[in-house]
Parts: C-alpha cells; structure tokens; sequence
C-alpha cells in the first residue's frame, strides 16, 4: 500500500523515455516553453535526441532544419533560431535595420538581394551578411544580346533592364526591344565557372507591353505572358523551358482569364512543376452560393501532363469582400514541404486568412513511365480532405468541406476586441501587407505621419504593425464551452462518427505590436524613412526579413534606397552599429546625410566580385 505521504509526481521526475515520448510530441515553440518551467526541465530539454526529433518532425523544411539535417548536428540551435525568428516578427521586434543599397530595380528570394545600380546588377546574400558582392556589367551582356542593331542606335542598356526573379543562382530579366524588335526575357547564370554549364541560359522573345511573369528552378525555367484578345478578356500564354536542353512546352491556362496577379490569380513552381491559383468564377450558375480556388498543375518536360481541380474557398453568405485587401499566395509549409494557398480577405469589419494546407488532396497513382506531380499528399482526417479517387491524368478534381478547421482560418480581431486598441489603417497608409505563415502573424509596413512641434507640418514616418496568435491553453479555463477545468472537446465530427482531429484546438491573439516605438531616436525613423514623403514603396518579405525601396535625397537619378528589416539574431553585416539610446525622440526635420558612392566600371570578364555597397553608405542599426 501506498505510502499517504508519497509526494505527486511531476513532469521532471518521470523516467527520461516517458519524458521523451511526451516532449517529441511538442512543435518547437512548446519546446522551447517548456524548457523555461524550471532548471530540472531545463536539462532534459537539452537533449539532442530531442531537439532531433523536434526538427525532423516541425522543422525538417525550414532552412535552419535543413541545415541540421544535412549537417546531422545542430538540432537544438536550429530550434532556438526558429523560435527567436517567430517571436520578433510575432512581437514586430526586429534585429537590426540597414540601409543595404540603392537601385532602380530590385528583387529579393532564397536570401538573395539582386538590385540594379547604374550599368551593373548586384547580387548580395543577405541572410549571410555577405562581404562581398556578385556583380554583372550590363555594358558587357546587352550588347551581345542586340545583334544586327547598330552601336549608334542602342540607347544606354541599363535603361532597357527590368528585373523579374531570381533562383539558384540565376537571375532573370526583360530587356526592351529597340528599332522595332520585339523584347526578350533573359536568364543569366551567376553561379561559379565550374559549377555552371554555360552563362547565358535562355533568351526568347516576348511581346512588347505585356505583363509577364518568370519561376524557375536551376534546371527548369516556366513563363506566362498576359495575351490580350479580341472580344474576351484575355488570356495567360504559359511556357516551360529545360534549361539543359532548351526543350519547350506551351499552353493556355484554363480558369485564369484575365484576372490580377497577387489578388485572384498567383503562380507558383515545386519541385520543377508550375502551379497557377485563381479565384475567378468559371460558371455564374455553379457557384452561385460558393465560391472555389481552380487550381493547375502543369508537369515539365510533358506537354500532355496535366492536372486541374477545385478547392473549396467560402460561402458568400459570409459577406462581401473589399477586393483592395485581397492577397492570394502559393507558400511552402516549413513543417509538411508542401505548398499552400494562403489569401488575405476583408471582410466586412474581419481580416481574415484563409489558408488550405495543399493543393492536392490525393495520392497520384499515374501510370508507369509518365511525369506526376511532387509526392506530397494527405493522409490526415482534416475536414478539408474530402474523399476523392486516385487521380487519372487530365481529369478534374473537386472538395468541398463544410467547415474550417481554427487552424485553417485567421481572424486578424477577435469579435469583442476592443476596435480602438486595433491601431488600424487604410489602405493607402499600408504599404505593405502580408502574412507569415510559420509564427501565424499578419505584417504590415505602414506609414504613421508624425507632426512636427509646430503642429502644422507633417513629415511621413514607416513602421512595422504586427497581430499574431498562440494556441490557447486545451484546458477550458474560463468555462467557455461548458464546466470549467475540463479539456476543450472536439467541435466537429467526420462522416463515421468520429471527432474530427485538431478540432477541439483554440487559438488566442497576442494583440497589436508597433514599431519602432513613439519615443524611438530619430535616427531610427530617418532610416526607415529617409524622405519627408514616403512616396512609392516597393515591398517583398521572406520568413526572417523585409526589403522595400524608398525615395532618398540625394541619390542619382531613378535610384531609390533599399532598406532592410530584419528579425534574424544570427545576421552578419559589419557595417551596423548599436542604435543610441534616447530618452526623447530627436528632430525630425532634417534628413540624414547619404553617401552614395559610384560603381566603378567592371574589369575582368562579365562578373567580378565587389565590396558592397552597404559598406560605402554605412547606415544601418542593431537594434537590441
């Protein structure tokens, strides 16, 4: 018989495989939650095998996870990075902001900065702090693209450069046609001589004046061009090309006529496969009462490999939408690798997100010897996943839930939220707006004019506005679905009876975060903002980071400064000093000086290494 004095037992006290099987449960956050109870719990958490698991299962496609996985080491670093990342962007606490360049064009992904200055495209690897830059001199390569135009007639070739995207060490861009020559979309190889098969990848002609849009991987570039028509509204050319073998494949996207990029259509590539989303009605008479995203899946180097299909996007009963507000995305889930559509809605008085966990709710059984789409399927109970069969080649694919899962929907308020704590703004204030997906944040960057003391002149002033969630705790503290201390049940059931899982999850908001603060130093808003009108803002966010370009006095001609924000602890840029501290805010009447140093002419072949240019301007802060 049990002694009456035995004491309880506790988390810390149990034996270290029962621990670990409860522990590897756990995402990353609850991890590193967990380990901050008590020193005991601390210690256990230390464990590799731990921090093992919990990268392999929440981790394993993050880039931190990555790089432990391949490394086989660093497992509880790659946790604690992740979670400091999430946090700063949760709370709007970045790191460190810089000014890393100007540019009269620009385009950031994979960690990438690629910027145009003068005659020369740039390359800078931010997430790295690099010391050195990759640079092209566009003297050297447009002159060889014009062939059979005379020297004489060929304006200044930078004029004629429009970037379009960067991958794997490939840049992409549109040179204008000049004397009546239609333009040209150009990809260039940036990468190390023996790394690379040739430099110069790709260049086809496109239509003058039309939209076009480029994705690609390091073997395989996809292009749509917007291809207007007479007596419709248009429609979206595609072509996919083998970067090794220059072999093409074209077509019509079906369901995307016309339609606005980033709003009701996006594109998208995973794994060399092109996606396109939209949510454009194909039949008045079908959706009626609902509305679908049509989603494609065009397989490379397979002109007849094809798969189509719709998912289930919302009811119209649940109120009109202020299309001004809409952001339509294709993401990677760093948990599962899978792409998923996230949209930005406004409804009504809610912001909400609205994202579906993949695109494809099936297992591809395609036939021996043809392309299929990437493996990634559901094999969860999700309420989204409705019943389908395996797939044949060409044929179309409909779900269509009931009900959302809390974890598959973000309102940006709470109903009851106090509306004067939101710290909200139009539209025309938001320079931008999106969503991170991993820490469940929605981000803005937007402008909060400041008077000055006189009260008459205003000058413009850039900050960050986040609203995040947690999970709320599973036991119903507050007696909100019944008795009180009991675990939240389950909220919907599948078709067998069964509680459908996650369903019982809740979710709680964090609130508003602002920054930089109302008492920030001046030299702080003088960067973020560096001009009394903030004018255009150019924005693009990963998950660790936001560049946006930005007027500045004093720089050439066309060039606008690139600034950074960054919410990684791990960045490396030598230049950034430790913001002062100030008791007050400093005036904001005078800009800060800029030096703006000349690009000197490339020597050496078509690409040279650079001192960047971050070093020359040396503006740029760490923040805490």
């Amino acid at each position: 018989m049990a002694s009456a004095s035995c004491p309880p037992s506790t988390l810390d006290s149990l034996p270290f495989d029962v621990f670990y099987q409860i522990a590897t449960l756990l995402d990353d956050r609850d991890c590193i939650h967990l380990s901050r109870t008590n020193r005991a719990i601390h210690e256990l958490m230390q464990s590799d095998l731990i921090a093992r698991k919990t990268v392999e299962s929440v981790l394993a496609h993050s880039k931190e996870g990555r790089a432990a996985v391949a490394a086989q080491s660093g497992y509880r670093k790659a946790v604690g990075h992740r979670f400091d990342i999430h946090e700063a962007i949760a709370t709007a606490s970045p790191y460190a902001a810089a000014m890393l360049a100007y540019a009269v064009d620009f385009v950031y992904h994979q960690g990438i900065l690629c910027y145009r200055v003068g005659h020369e495209m740039r390359l800078l690897n931010v997430h790295r702090g690099a010391c050195q830059e990759q640079v092209l001199n566009l003297y050297e390569v447009i002159p060889r693209l014009d062939t059979g135009l005379q020297e004489s007639l060929v304006p200044d070739p930078a004029d004629r450069v429009q970037l379009l995207h960067y991958s794997n060490g490939i840049v992409v861009f549109r040179l204008e046609g000049i004397d009546g020559q239609v333009d040209k979309v150009v990809a260039i190889d940036m990468a190390p001589q023996q790394t690379r098969r040739k430099r110069l990848l790709l260049q086809r002609p496109i239509p003058s004046d039309v939209p076009v849009i480029v994705r690609h991987s390091r073997s395989y570039l996809w292009y749509a061009i917007f291809m207007e028509t007479l007596g419709s509204q248009g429609t979206w050319l595609c072509c996919g090309v083998d970067l090794a073998t220059g072999e093409t494949i074209q077509f019509h996207l079906d369901h995307a006529a016309g339609g606005e990029l980033g709003q009701t259509l996006c594109f998208d590539i995973h794994q060399d496969h092109f996606y396109a989303i939209s949510t454009q009605v194909s039949s008045e008479e079908d959706e009626r009462f609902s509305s679908f995203y049509h989603w494609a899946c065009y397989a490379p180097r397979q002109k007849a490999r094809k798969w189509s299909g719709r998912l289930w996007r919302r009811e119209h009963r649940e109120g009109p939408i202020n299309e001004m507000w809409t952001d339509l995305s294709i993401r990677k889930d760093e948990t599962t690798g899978r792409p998923m559509i996230i949209e930005s809605l406004k409804i009504t008085e809610q912001l909400i997100l609205n994202p579906y966990p993949h695109l494809q709710n099936y297992k591809p059984n395609t036939p021996k010897g043809t392309s299929k789409p990437p493996t990634w399927s559901d094999d969860s109970e999700d309420e989204d996943s409705g019943p389908s069969k395996d797939p044949v080649i060409g044929q179309t694919y409909d779900h269509r839930p009931e009900k959302r899962l809390r974890r598959n929907y973000h309102p940006e308020h709470e109903l009851g939220d106090d509306p004067n704590e939101r710290q909200e703004f139009i539209h025309a204030y938001t320079k931008h707006h999106s969503y991170d997906l991993a820490s469940s944040t929605f981000v803005d960057l937007v402008n909060d004019p400041t008077p000055h003391s006189d009260g008459v002149r205003v000058r413009d002033r850039l900050r960050l506005r986040t609203v995040s969630r947690k999970r709320k705790c599973p036991i119903d503290e507050e007696g909100i679905a019944g008795e009180d201390g009991l675990l939240f049940l389950p909220t919907q059931i599948d078709t067998n009876g069964l509680p459908v899982k996650n369903s019982e999850e809740r979710f709680v908001s964090r609130g508003v975060h602002m920054w930089p603060s109302e008492d920030a130093p001046a030299e702080l808003h003088h960067l973020l903002c560096p001009d009394k009108r903030s004018g255009t803002v150019n924005t693009i966010a990963d998950e660790r980071s936001l560049i946006y370009s930005i007027s500045c006095p004093g720089l050439p001609a066309g060039h606008k400064a690139l600034i950074l924000i960054s919410f990684d602890p791990t960045l490396h840029i030598p230049t950034l000093t430790p913001l002062r501290s100030l008791q007050t805010p400093g005036s904001l009447g005078n800009a800060f000086p800029v030096a703006v140093p000349t690009p000197k002419a490339s020597s050496g072949g078509l690409i040279r290494q650079s001192d960047p240019l971050y070093q020359a301007i040396n503006r740029g802060y760490w923040l805490r």
